[in-house]
């Protein structure tokens, strides 16, 4: 994930339990790519969203189109440890 060491964060949110989404995001080397990467906590949220499990994904941009994307890595509460995919 070296890219993602140039990323811009685009969005932040947090509640009374600290950050539960963070949206950044990195410019290709055409013009108007884009990869976003998004972290979401597991929880509900303050503006109605939830998710199931802490989790990073990633998704990639053509404009304003996404061609792709897929799961990072999965936060496991239990062992506390990150899984990521390959």
């Amino acid at each position: 994930m070296r890219q993602a060491e140039k990323a811009v964060v685009v969005r932040e949110l947090s509640d009374e339990q600290g950050l539960y989404f963070l949206e950044a995001e990195v410019k290709g080397e055409k013009l108007g790519e884009i990869t976003r990467y998004e972290y979401c906590r597991k929880g509900h949220f303050p503006d109605g969203n939830k998710s199931t499990g802490t989790v990073i994904h990633v998704v990639f941009y053509e404009g304003d189109t996404a061609v792709g994307g897929h799961n990072i890595a999965d936060f496991n509460s239990e062992t506390g440890e990150w899984k990521y995919t390959t």
